[in-house]
């Protein structure tokens, strides 16, 4: 079964900047880049909420592929009504059969291991039962 969950940030929209630098040093021990995009046709698929840009990661060596945007778009629109969110961090967990797969446990480890090095404290704000759509 994979694992879907949006985590939220508790932080101000303007901590953007060390947010995603402690997300950045998370990432360089493991030769990884968090990217920003700007990408309109990436933006265009989160609609109905609207973002100047957002972050990425994929690390297919752990199979887990993170997302990092604002909890509140440019129009003023809240994703999740946690007024405390600044950001949110959407982790996706994929289950692959051995001998590819690496065990959920450990990307949850994982996943856990880089929301304490975001700096900031956060709350699981929605975890995704199997067949559920994206909020």
């Amino acid at each position: 079964m994979d694992k879907y969950i949006e985590y939220g940030i508790v932080s101000a929209p303007s901590e953007e900047k060390p947010l995603a630098a402690n997300l950045k040093a998370f990432f360089a021990p493991l030769n990884r880049v968090m990217v920003k995009t700007k990408s309109k046709g990436l933006l265009n698929a989160r609609l109905p909420y609207v973002y100047s840009h957002y972050y990425w990661n994929l690390n297919k060596e752990m199979q887990v592929y993170v997302e990092l945007y604002p909890n509140t778009d440019n129009e003023g629109k809240r994703k999740f009504a946690n007024p405390d969110v600044g950001w949110i961090l959407f982790a996706n967990m994929r289950e692959v059969p051995p001998p590819h797969g690496v065990p959920i446990e450990e990307q949850e480890q994982y996943v856990q291991e880089l929301l304490a090095a975001s700096g900031f404290p956060y709350v699981v704000l929605h975890e995704y039962r199997d067949g559920e759509e994206r909020l």
